[in-house]
Parts: C-alpha cells; structure tokens; sequence
C-alpha cells in the first residue's frame, strides 16, 4: 500500500479524514471482532492520534488497531518517563507504544513456541526496566488434590478492562464459563487487580480495579561507578534502623539518606536494608525529583504477597514457562563491599549450589556466562527470554509488604510498615510463635502462591518445586520471597520464609508500579 505521508506536513488533515474512510473499511472487521463500544468518531479519533504519532502507513494503522498478538491482553498503561523497549538479535532498542512487535503474550504450550512470549518491557530516565502484568483470571489444576505441595497446572485468562469479562465479552467468575479448552467452570480473578476497599484488603487487593500493574524487572541494585551517576543521588529516605557502616557506597549511619536504587541487570543487588526503609523507599520512587522520570500519576510500593503471587502464578502459566521451573540466580561475591548478590543471573542448571568463583567486575560485565542477554542468563527469567522478570529464584531473598501484628521484632522494625491492611501493605491473621498455628488462620486468603501451592508453615521443601515453606511469626513476622542465591532447589518462585525486619546482607527488595 502507498505511504499516507513521506515526512511531517506532506498530507493535508482534510486529505487525511478522506483516507481515514477508507481505513475504515480496512479495519471493520476489528471493530466487528471486539466488544468495544467506541463510535465511529472515536475511532476516527484514534487514527488520527496514531497518524500524528508518526505511523505513516496504512497496514501500520491497522496493525496498530488490531495488535497482532494472538493472545488479547490489555494495554500496558504508561507512566510519565517509561519508554516501550524491545530487543533484535543484539540490543536493547526503544520503541514505541503502537508498534505491533513491541510484546505478544504467547500461548508457549504449542508446538515450536517454547520461550516466545514477550511480556511488555518498558525502560525509566535512569535505565531502569520494568514489566506489564496484564489482569487476570486463574485456575489451579492439582496433580494431587489431596496434597496441594505436590504441584499442578495453572490455567490463565485475560480480561478485558477493568472487568471481569474475557476478550469475548464472557464473564469468567460464572460457574457455566467455558474456556479455550472446552472445560466449563469458574475462574478466579486474581486479587492483585481487583478493588479491595470493601473487604479490608483480605487477598492483597488495590483500592480500585485495574487493567494491570508494572513490576521491577530486576531486584533493586546498587548503581556504582560504573552506572548512570544521576541515579546514585540520595532518596528523601533516611536510614531508621541497624548501623550498617559498609555498604557499595563505602559507609553508612543510621540517618543518612538512602540512594536511589536502579533495576537494571548486571548491578549489585541492593542488601542491608530493613524492612521499613525498604518499604519507604519503595513509597517514595515516585515522589518529586526522582531519578526515574515519574509524577503523580504513577503510585509506587514495596511489592506485595498478592503481586508476587500474580507474577508466579503468570509464569507457571502456559503464558510463561509452562510449568518449567526457573533457573535460578546463584552468582555470590562474597565480602566485596558487602556485595553478594548480582542481578540478573543464571546458573548452568536449575537448582545449582551457590557459585563464587567470579570477581565482581567480571560479574558486571554484560554478556559474561550467564548474564541475563545470555542464552544461560534467559533461563532465568519469568519467560525463558530476555523479556521476563528476573532475580525471582535465588540472587537475595525479597521483602515483601505482608506481617503479623505480634512481639517485638515487629515493634522494633515495623516503622510506616505497621498498621491495619490496605493497598500498600498486608497484615496477616496470628500472633503466635508457632508458624503453624499462623499458617492455617490465613488459610482463606488467595492468590499467593502460599496456600493455594503448600500444605505446611515449616518445611522447608514444602511449596511446588520443592521450594522452601516457612510461614511467619512472633519472632520472624515479616514475609520473604523467592530464596537465596545460596539456597538451591529450595530457592524458586513459590518459595516464602520470615525473618525479624532489620538490614541484612541476603535480603533485597523490588516495587511494583501503578500507573493511571
């Protein structure tokens, strides 16, 4: 087809609305094939938004509209300073919301599709990379009901919108649903997306409905001097708890302010960091005069059970990995500035012992065995490609926002963490110092990947995978996930562990981003 326009100003508006008729036409079966409500002049509308965006060419227009994923997903929502990304065969390269090859969430279950799908990436001012987690409908399918440690299936529908409706318009919470498979029967919106504000947040819910949320795709590294020197700057974060005096900074005191952090690959993993000054920076990324490009239209958090739980059960989805286990990140540079963890890694096999054989400019160094460009590194993403989420089995345990109200490691630690639940933060039924007793009174609560994948508070192989099961309490009431880098087999997506809340060398920490 001929190019609506050679270069900027070559085509009248009034020649374009005449086109636009035309596209139209090309275009009718889109509209057919989707609920949509949209009239006609708000589809005109919508051309000519993606014309003065530059797209020049008829079959991009269509393209545009369309989307040639063959899975339907919602739009990832852009904050200010996010730009779409993408990789060919040998970069990073930035691209553009309308462009049809920016992501496609593959049904990888099919034959020759093992690692295509491409979760939406998106890179902040700073370098920073983050993932689009599209709304979701989920169904576990156990290999042994009876024993729900023993693994399964996950079977994932999107939804359209803020709804509850599949992109055929079906409503998937309905008992007579009938799924691409033929099977009939109700999924469950996952709670990660749903609004929370009626039911005191009980499965780690937002305080609204949303089409998705956007995911640190690394765990929160150290810039260092080799990295982007306007991220080092300081946080309006101060230092509250343990005086760690060394760190990759060099030293540091209680009330000292805390840096930004990047989330990028290839950076030391950010430690010593107690759970409330984790959880305040998280508040506080897109707060004025931050590194990342953000305003007040983008809420950031210390990422929650119910949005790590969302991340693995997308995974372990046919969306993912289709039930492969991730590899894990097992790289340690033990005593180097206190750095032990690197981000971005990937062991030669799945559950390999921790590895300590590399300096940390080596480690640095993109492209080296088993960074995350590498065929070994993709391994250990959330898609098997470098379009994943990383860090996610091994590199350093992460906090995530979940508590018991109990002892005195909570008062002594807790800080903005404490309190009741709402959209930041979950406060978890228990105050006992068995872990069991704790486990089974949240027994009810969804979307974890805690109970619905585990049968035990403390084994320490007791969640799908193998991975480690050790639920908090009186004297660990705050909530990690995904194993250490030192842990092995037990290390994966469907691990969680407690721990008091002070600065740690094994502990990090990721936020999750909620864009309007």
């Amino acid at each position: 087809m001929k190019i609506l326009k050679e270069e900027k100003g070559s085509i009248t508006l009034f020649v374009l609305i005449a086109m636009l008729f035309f596209v139209m036409y090309l275009v009718g079966m889109y509209m057919l094939s989707t609920n949509s409500e949209s009239s006609l002049i708000q589809e005109t509308a919508r051309i000519k938004e993606i014309y003065e965006q530059g797209v020049n060419n008829i079959d991009d227009v269509y393209n545009t509209l369309e989307r040639k994923n063959k899975i339907q997903v919602n739009a990832p929502k852009l904050a200010d300073g996010m730009t779409p990304v993408k990789w060919n065969e040998t970069e990073l390269i930035k691209t553009t919301k309308y462009d049809t090859e920016w992501y496609a969430y593959e049904d990888t279950s099919l034959a020759k599709q093992e690692n295509t799908s491409k979760w939406a990436n998106a890179e902040t001012e700073d370098g920073s990379m983050w993932v689009w987690i599209p709304r979701y409908a989920y169904k576990i399918n156990y290999t042994n009901p009876s024993d729900k440690s023993a693994g399964g299936t996950i079977d994932v529908v999107f939804l359209k919108d803020d709804t509850n409706k599949d992109f055929r318009g079906l409503d998937v919470t309905s008992a007579n649903y009938v799924d691409a498979k033929g099977k009939k029967g109700a999924y469950i919106v996952h709670p990660a997306f749903k609004d929370g504000t009626k039911n005191s947040f009980a499965n780690g819910e937002w305080d609204k409905e949303i089409t998705g949320f956007w995911i640190a795709k690394f765990e929160a590294g150290y810039v260092g001097t080799a990295g982007n020197a306007n991220t080092a700057q300081d946080s309006n974060v101060a230092i509250t708890i343990n005086n760690q005096t060394k760190n990759y900074y060099g030293t540091r005191a209680i009330g000292d302010k805390i840096k930004y952090p990047v989330f990028q690959g290839n950076r030391p993993s950010m430690n010593f960091l107690g759970i409330s000054d984790s959880y305040d920076l998280c508040r506080s990324l897109t707060q004025s005069g931050n590194p990342y490009g953000f305003n007040d239209k983008a809420d950031s958090h210390l990422t929650k059970n119910s949005e790590w739980g969302a991340v693995a059960y997308l995974t372990h989805s046919k969306y993912g990995r289709n039930g492969e286990e991730i590899t894990i990140n097992n790289v340690n540079v033990n005593g180097t500035n206190t750095i032990y963890a690197i981000t971005g890694y990937g062991a030669d096999k799945i559950s390999a012992n921790m590895d300590s054989t590399r300096t940390l400019s080596t480690l640095l160094e993109n492209g080296q065995q088993g960074s995350y460009t590498t065929a070994q590194g993709q391994l250990a993403s959330s898609t098997g490609n470098v379009y994943g989420i990383y860090d996610l089995s091994g590199g350093l345990w992460e906090w995530t926002a979940g508590y018991i109200e109990a002892g005195s490691e909570y008062e002594n630690y807790g800080g903005s963490l404490k309190g009741e639940s709402n959209q930041y933060k979950s406060k978890y039924e228990g105050i006992s110092e068995d872990r069991e007793i704790n486990y089974n009174a949240n027994q009810k609560r969804l979307g974890e990947a805690i109970w619905e994948t585990s049968n035990s508070a403390s084994d320490s192989n007791g969640s799908w995978n193998e991975d480690y099961a050790w639920f908090w309490y009186s004297y660990g009431p705050f909530s990690l996930r995904g194993g250490g880098r030192d842990y092995g087999a037990k290390s994966g997506i469907f691990a969680f562990s407690n721990i008091t809340g002070s600065g740690l060398f094994f502990v990090g920490f990721r936020p999750v981003l909620i864009t309007e």
